[in-house]
């Protein structure tokens, strides 16, 4: 039994795929698309995951799939999009490119998410702003971002409360994303 029944999860998948020349959720790597090593690592802490993507195919995961409210917003649209859909309070924000992510990693940005607006996790110096955790307070903020084109992930932290949440305790490779061919 998911140990986090009331948060909820937003998987993006609606990004172009530009590096990849293929929508990078649905490619295969090891025998199952890679959305789906997403997906099994995500039902391990919560059951209510809702896909954002404008490709029908995800309709195949069982799962609710949303198109985003804003098109060619980039991730903070999908974020937006997601954060608007879902009924929770708290919500793990994960790209569909992470294969290697672990159930520690987000039960860690759960366990520090509290009082902040936006959890992310830091691992080898580097923050990965489509690992954390989301509040719907931060809808707000990311919709003026929307509207003035400022969509960058990153712009968010200077307007609302963050917690970057140091993982030195898990693999680097935990973190890795998969964005062109040579990185499968």
């Amino acid at each position: 039994m998911p140990r986090f029944h009331s948060t909820g999860a937003i998987i993006l998948a609606g990004g172009k795929s530009s590096r990849m020349g293929q929508d990078k959720g649905l490619m295969f790597l090891d025998g199952k698309p890679m959305i789906q090593y997403v997906i099994d690592v995500t039902k391990k802490i919560t059951t209510n995951i809702l896909i954002v993507a404008n490709n029908k195919h995800y309709q195949s995961f069982g799962l609710p799939v949303v198109k985003d409210i804003f098109s060619e917003k980039g991730p903070l649209g999908g974020v937006y999009t997601g954060l608007t859909h879902s009924p929770f309070e708290y919500n793990l924000v994960l790209s569909c490119d992470v294969p290697y992510l672990t159930g520690g990693v987000l039960e860690s940005l759960l366990e520090n998410c509290t009082g902040f607006d936006i959890t992310v996790a830091q691992s080898a110096g580097k923050i990965h702003p489509l690992i954390g955790v989301y509040r719907k307070t931060s809808l707000v903020v990311i919709e003026k971002n929307l509207h003035s084109e400022k969509l960058k992930l990153m712009d968010l932290f200077a307007d609302l409360k963050d917690n970057i949440v140091e993982m030195n305790d898990f693999l680097p490779e935990n973190f890795r994303n998969i964005n062109s061919p040579g990185d499968l």
